[in-house]
């Protein structure tokens, strides 16, 4: 094999790689309802994305439950719906975080200021939280009584697993939907 050859042959290689992790990224997706997805802890409460665990496209709680193309597509709506609302609190959550970073590493501690800050972000944290349980309701309400049994038999059964793990103590099945 000559030279070009190899740099052919690695550079194909990288950029397989390279294309093969957005698309190995996605496949973790989103599920009907509320996850986590990529985005991390910083949107942890993005909506519709954290219904009942799972990231999209299936997964979490809502997976395996035989949802009608109409719920997918209601679901996905209500999903989408959402995410432009949490994308303006998400921002005043993080506005008023690199506010209170830079008053604590420029040493111009404001007591006030704090106040301020440390209110807007819980406000903005609280509506964000809201809006979710909110969309978290709604894409329930589309549930037949037969998934809800169905959910319900999961959650109780995930409840089981983290007590028995010692991380349930003190949570419900209904605080772990987030």
């Amino acid at each position: 094999m000559n030279k070009r050859t190899k740099i052919i042959g690695a550079f194909l290689a990288a950029s397989s790689v390279a294309l093969a992790i957005p698309y190995a990224a996605q496949a973790r997706g989103g599920d009907y309802g509320f996850g986590g997805g990529c985005e991390g802890r910083g949107h942890q409460m993005h909506g519709a994305r954290h219904m009942f665990g799972g990231h999209g496209g299936g997964h979490g709680m809502l997976r395996g439950l035989d949802l009608t193309e109409a719920q997918k597509d209601k679901i996905f709506e209500l999903r989408h719906k959402l995410e432009p609302e949490m994308r303006e609190q998400m921002k005043v959550v993080r506005a008023a975080g690199v506010a209170l970073r830079e008053m604590m590493t420029q040493g111009e501690y404001d007591a006030a200021r704090v106040k301020t800050l440390t209110e807007e972000r819980a406000a903005a944290m609280s509506q964000m939280a809201q809006m979710k349980f909110a969309n978290q309701n709604e894409v329930y309400q589309l549930l037949t009584d037969e998934q809800r049994a169905e959910l319900k038999k999961r959650k109780e059964a995930r409840q089981e697993r983290w007590e028995k793990r010692g991380m349930g103590q003190g949570r419900s099945a209904a605080d772990m939907d987030t």
